[in-house]
């Protein structure tokens, strides 16, 4: 998973594009590599970095520095040329909430990982905790096989961030092959009472059994 700290990225914006834009309503959405979406969906993978559902170019923005001052007013712009330099940190807090709903998870600084935004992951999740499995331990297992992206900010004392994955589908089958293979090694070492109702409902909700 490709881990990206939002205090170290600064996105040049080629403002042509958004200068030519008609006087009508326009979507404007960016993503973390800088690349724009005009009136056109976001595949569910991207971190967005800034929208505009209803963006109206006023007519008196008719040159690069006043339209970027305009758009990117809470990114404090800075312009050269025909580019439009933004830092994306200063408008942390909006942008976790712009990926609210494609996001896998929200990494809290102080209650960590509390739920999974997917239903089936959550089912696993919920299981997994019996079986001496926490959600701590299953995202880092994501961040560190699965495919995606992890959007945080970091500056070492500290943390927040949140996961966008690639394949829905592969990241399930990859977290209840790695709470089985967890779940076998944590019964080798007795920390599991194989014998407990809520263990042996778990087991069965994972398809194991225990001979």
């Amino acid at each position: 998973m490709k881990k990206v700290n939002i205090k170290d990225i600064e996105l040049n914006i080629d403002m042509i594009s958004l200068l030519e834009l008609k006087n009508v309503n326009n979507k404007i959405i960016i993503d973390i590599n800088g690349t724009k979406y005009i009136n056109e969906e976001v595949p569910k993978n991207k971190a967005i970095i800034y929208i505009d559902e209803n963006y109206e170019r006023k007519e008196n923005m008719n040159d690069i520095k006043s339209l970027s001052k305009d758009i990117f007013a809470k990114y404090k712009p800075v312009i050269s040329g025909t580019i439009c330099k933004i830092k994306p940190l200063n408008n942390w807090q909006k942008i976790i909430g712009m990926n609210a709903q494609n996001m896998l998870y929200f990494d809290h600084q102080s209650d960590g990982v509390e739920i999974f935004e997917d239903k089936v992951l959550e089912d696993y999740g919920w299981h997994a905790s019996v079986l001496e499995i926490n959600y701590r331990s299953i995202s880092d297992f994501i961040e560190e096989n699965c495919k995606g992206t992890l959007l945080c900010y970091d500056n070492e004392i500290q943390f927040n961030g949140f996961v966008l994955v690639d394949d829905i589908e592969e990241v399930r089958a990859q977290v209840k092959e790695f709470i089985i293979e967890k779940t076998k090694q944590n019964i080798k070492e007795g920390l599991i009472e194989v014998d407990d109702d809520d263990v042996i409902e778990a087991l069965e909700f994972f398809g194991m059994e225990i001979s």
